[in-house]
């Protein structure tokens, strides 16, 4: 019992901790924007960088494949999760030597195409994040998968949005922090939105290879037939035909346009 009941923490932690480190990048693309505001981002700029949303919207063309595909020595879900950490890590690191220059300079097409490559990613994280919350949960209590989830991507939310905003703020942490510790007045916050996206990506890599120790060193069959028991397999054929089934729903055609042409308005009006 107390072991099924550690299992049940260590298992929510991993979830939401995955949840938040997507959450964090969510909330970075939303604080984007207002960086480029400062710099004097014409409309058009802005609603350029609105494009880097959309994978989001159409993440469900490439999400059989991810469900399909995967190496069984490593499982579902770590054979598309790592790789895709380690990946969004080593490019959050790398841009963050960059992205002053992209923003001053406004370099809106190169901006715009390295954080819809970010998003692309993090889209697939989220798919193989909520396949596997599923699993984890189903034979214990579903509505943790629900919970962890919300839980996460608030907190990594306000962490990517709103603890950037107010701490890279220069007048923020003088009047409330340097002040009142009889510090000197500096020209910039207790981090520069790059230091903040460096240890991000850093906080990527060493989660992936965590979960790469932890996939060589512990035997994950118990996870594989979880899966085996608790989910009907389908070949990719199948799983896009169970898709189209779905459109035969009129709202979910009507859904699925909205999602699809909310940004598109913005974008030609300021053209």
């Amino acid at each position: 019992m107390v072991f099924k009941q550690d299992m049940l923490i260590w298992s929510i932690a991993v979830v939401v901790i995955l949840y938040i480190l997507q959450g964090v990048i969510a909330g970075l693309i939303t604080s984007i924007p207002l960086y480029l505001t400062s710099y004097k981002a014409s409309w058009e700029q802005q609603g350029t960088f609105s494009w880097v949303t959309y994978p989001f919207s159409f993440k469900i063309l490439w999400a059989p494949i991810i469900d399909s595909v995967y190496i069984r020595r490593f499982g579902r879900n770590q054979t598309w999760l790592i790789p895709i950490q380690l990946i969004i890590g080593i490019i959050l690191f790398i841009l963050s030597f960059y992205l002053e220059s992209l923003l001053i300079n406004l370099e809106i097409i190169r901006l715009t195409i390295v954080f819809l490559l970010i998003c692309l990613l993090i889209a697939s994280q989220d798919i193989v994040v909520d396949g596997w919350s599923v699993c984890l949960f189903s034979s214990i209590n579903p509505q943790w998968s629900s919970t962890c989830q919300t839980i996460g991507l608030t907190v990594g939310g306000f962490i990517g949005s709103t603890i950037l905003l107010t701490f890279e703020s220069s007048n923020f942490t003088n009047k409330y922090i340097r002040e009142p510790l009889s510090h000197p007045h500096r020209s910039k916050g207790l981090f520069s939105i790059e230091q903040f996206i460096s240890f991000v990506g850093l906080v990527f890599i060493i989660i992936s290879i965590i979960m790469i120790a932890n996939a060589f060193f512990y035997n994950q069959s118990n996870n594989i037939n979880i899966q085996k028991k608790k989910q009907t397999k389908l070949n990719l054929f199948q799983t896009y035909m169970a898709i189209l089934e779905l459109f035969k729903n009129p709202y979910i055609r009507q859904f699925t346009f909205i999602l699809l042409t909310c940004n598109v308005g913005y974008f030609f009006f300021f053209c």
